[in-house]
């Protein structure tokens, strides 16, 4: 199946690098067929255009070399198209701060829902907790393109006194991950998720 989808991918990719190469070079005889007034020889204007007409060639023998090389390698192009294709997949569903806003406001509600004598200790815990970190204004998202990370800061961005505002006192990169609450990927915060898995069972009354 895996070999299949490579050569379909290569068959796909040598298709389009042909038909972009008849574009290119249909283009590159339209440019190599303007010719400049006299007038006109030797100007800014002929610098313009010659500028552009090897950028269009270096772009195209670019774009053939690399189209000869993934037919050559069927394998590893289909590999490398894979890695491209994830990364940009998780590029796109990358969640934002809104997204964990949303997700901790939808658990919130859904957990209100439920008596306080049924609700899970843990998610309670935890939703109060961040409860607590919002109203402090301390809550931070930081995006490494296919991943995120909500961490907690030491005071809210408004505040300007000499503890917030001076640079040998900010969070050191040693211990950021001990401020991290939660990591996004895949359009889910995963640690949210975990936290409010069974947030309607409160195991400990079933022990007494």
């Amino acid at each position: 199946m895996a070999f299949r989808y490579v050569r379909f991918a290569s068959s796909f990719t040598r298709n389009n690098m042909e038909a972009f190469k008849r574009k290119q070079t249909a283009l590159q005889s339209r440019l190599d067929a303007v010719q400049f007034p006299e007038k006109y020889k030797g100007t800014i204007l002929e610098k313009w255009a010659l500028y552009w007409k090897n950028l269009v060639r270096d772009y195209k023998d670019m774009i053939i070399d690399t189209g000869k090389t993934m037919r050559d390698r069927p394998v590893r192009s289909g590999i490398y198209l894979t890695l491209l294709g994830s990364t940009y997949y998780c590029c796109v569903n990358n969640p934002d701060e809104a997204d964990f806003m949303n997700r901790f406001r939808q658990y919130s509600n859904e957990l209100q829902l439920v008596h306080p004598s049924c609700q899970n200790p843990e998610a309670s815990r935890h939703i109060q907790f961040l409860q607590r970190c919002y109203n402090e204004g301390i809550v931070r998202r930081i995006s490494l393109g296919v991943v995120s990370f909500i961490w907690l800061n030491n005071f809210d961005r408004g505040v300007a006194i000499y503890q917030a505002i001076c640079p040998y006192l900010q969070p050191r990169y040693m211990t950021f991950h001990e401020r991290i609450v939660d990591v996004g990927f895949n359009n889910e915060w995963w640690n949210l998720k975990k936290k409010m898995v069974d947030y309607d069972i409160n195991e400990e009354s079933f022990q007494e």
